[in-house]
């Protein structure tokens, strides 16, 4: 993760001033950039927390169709943290 172009990502999106939190989500999406990445860049551009940035990725139509994926990875986690996975 590229810390300095994100952070430079981000300056540009405040600088435009007016963001729309769902087209950022878009945007990101349609640069490439991870969810890692997205949160970073969402986190500074709005000045949320890691958890609330968190939350609005997970609500955000347009990461909608990772859902799956991440609460299968989460529901894995807890599997082998709780010494339950196979």
């Amino acid at each position: 993760m590229d810390r300095k172009a994100l952070d430079a990502l981000a300056a540009e999106l405040t600088a435009r001033g007016d963001l729309d939190r769902e087209q950022v989500f878009r945007d990101m999406r349609v640069r490439g950039k991870s969810p890692m990445e997205t949160l970073y860049v969402v986190a500074r551009a709005f000045g949320l927390s890691l958890p609330e940035a968190k939350t609005a990725l997970y609500e955000s139509a347009a990461w909608r169709d990772q859902h799956d994926a991440w609460t299968g990875l989460q529901s894995g986690l807890s599997d082998h943290a709780a010494g339950t996975d196979s």
